[in-house]
């Protein structure tokens, strides 16, 4: 599939027209929240909203994906690319985000990373743009609990998998936490956020023939592995 040349901050801008309300919503949001995004996430949102020790999400993260090598790499609403530092430059890296601002910030970590191959990409993770099986490996870091429709999220992210390919990912759930979970039903009340649960993210997986492990839990986070299956 080809897609059209990147603009001058090496983005290539496929977002659709017709967003739902929620995205657009969304899309706000992140238009201002991208400068302080990282700080903002390590020091406040991380530590006192999930519960989560940061030093130990990198930790996972790493285990996850810091050994994985000249695979194609999907990084599913990657924000500013903070899972790049994990990755080996010897993959080919692909990011995709829904807010221009947020990957003109992963643009400048991918240019110090020196990937074998990459591209950035302003879409809708909602919605599949790449052929079947064009992935070795998909990841997401603290973000389907923000995608409207996170469950085609999922769909999207399988469908693109080779086949044993896996899907990763790290996600605010209820039910590891009671200080998170009496925090998060306050937040999971606006309408850019989900109250989801591990048997939510299993039961979206096993639909998309991914096979679900819980890998590790960090406060109110929950780290998972799903490989897809052979049809």
């Amino acid at each position: 599939m080809s897609f059209p040349p990147p603009d001058k901050n090496t983005i290539i801008d496929l977002l659709p027209q017709n967003l739902s309300q929620a995205n657009k919503e969304t899309l706000k949001q992140f238009r201002f929240a991208a400068l302080l995004y990282d700080p903002v996430m390590k020091y406040f949102v991380r530590p006192r909203i999930h519960r989560a020790d940061p030093a130990r999400h990198t930790g996972i993260w790493q285990d996850l994906i810091g050994s994985v090598r000249k695979a194609k790499i999907f990084d599913l609403a990657c924000g500013t690319g903070g899972l790049i530092a994990c990755l080996d430059k010897d993959n080919d890296y692909t990011g995709l985000d829904l807010s221009y601002e947020m990957l003109k910030k992963a643009a400048n970590r991918v240019r110090k990373k020196g990937f074998a191959r990459c591209r950035l990409i302003r879409a809708n993770a909602e919605e599949q743009i790449f052929p079947d099986g064009s992935f070795d490996l998909v990841m997401t870091d603290t973000a389907l609990h923000m995608i409207p429709d996170w469950q085609a999220a999922i769909m999207a992210a399988a469908r693109s998998l080779v086949p044993q390919g896996v899907f990763t990912g790290a996600v605010p759930v209820l039910g590891l936490d009671k200080d998170f979970d009496k925090g998060w039903q306050k937040f999971s009340r606006r309408p850019q956020f989900h109250a989801l649960t591990t048997d939510d993210l299993q039961e979206a997986c096993q639909a998309n023939t991914l096979d679900f492990t819980s890998i590790a839990t960090n406060g109110g986070m929950l780290y998972f592995r799903a490989y897809k299956k052979e049809r």
